[in-house]
């Protein structure tokens, strides 16, 4: 997590799509965690009681939620997309490279966006939050995990303890996350701005 001059830039996404692409060599070996959220996620859409006919994995990895659907959720086509190819091309087809920031689909292309631990590591999640919105129907649904809020608090302080001690200065080391309020707010704006600028192209094509 170098120091950018683009204060958006938190995050070098070449070097993530590189991390993506090392873990994607033996993807198994380390993905409790993200097997664990996916379960959760597919808890809660079980909730939902529609069905839904094009749906969207975002940050889809090698194809976890997908294992964990498995048929629930009413889901009947399910689209990959990964940062990285690596990951897209393990996944069960159809898959696609993408990221959260630079969406290729048209609007109101899907019923449902599913995105499991992928979306803190967006530096312009706004955008994000309203391209997802545009990619959805008008009763779409957009169900995402990520960390946020206090998150690795614990090893954020010690890092920061353990360098002021040993080097007069501290710098960071841990991602930062967005708090549990903020994204309620993001995601209120993006729903907002979403269907200001749907009522636009709609006035535009009258």
């Amino acid at each position: 997590m170098p120091p950018a001059a683009d204060p958006l830039r938190v995050f070098d996404r070449r070097a993530l799509r590189l991390h993506r692409s090392r873990a994607a060599r033996d993807p198994g070996s380390a993905d409790f965690l993200v097997v664990e959220a996916a379960e959760r996620l597919v808890d809660r859409l079980e909730d939902v009681a529609r069905r839904f006919p094009l749906a969207l994995d975002l940050g889809c990895r090698h194809g976890v939620l997908a294992g964990c659907l498995a048929g629930r959720g009413g889901v009947e086509t399910l689209i990959h997309a990964d940062a990285a190819w690596d990951f897209a091309r393990r996944a069960p087809p159809p898959a696609l490279v993408a990221e959260a920031e630079a969406l290729p689909f048209r609007p109101a292309a899907f019923d449902l966006v599913l995105s499991n631990l992928e979306l803190h590591w967006t530096n312009d999640l706004p955008g994000a939050l309203l391209q997802l919105r545009q990619a959805l129907k008008p009763d779409g649904l957009l169900l995402a995990s990520l960390f946020g809020g206090e998150t690795l608090v614990e090893l954020r302080r010690a890092l920061m303890e353990a360098e002021l001690a040993e080097e007069g200065g501290a710098s960071p080391r841990v991602s930062p996350f967005a708090d549990l309020r903020d994204l309620g707010q993001l995601l209120q704006r993006a729903t907002q701005l979403g269907q200001r600028l749907a009522a636009e192209q709609r006035g535009k094509q009258q």
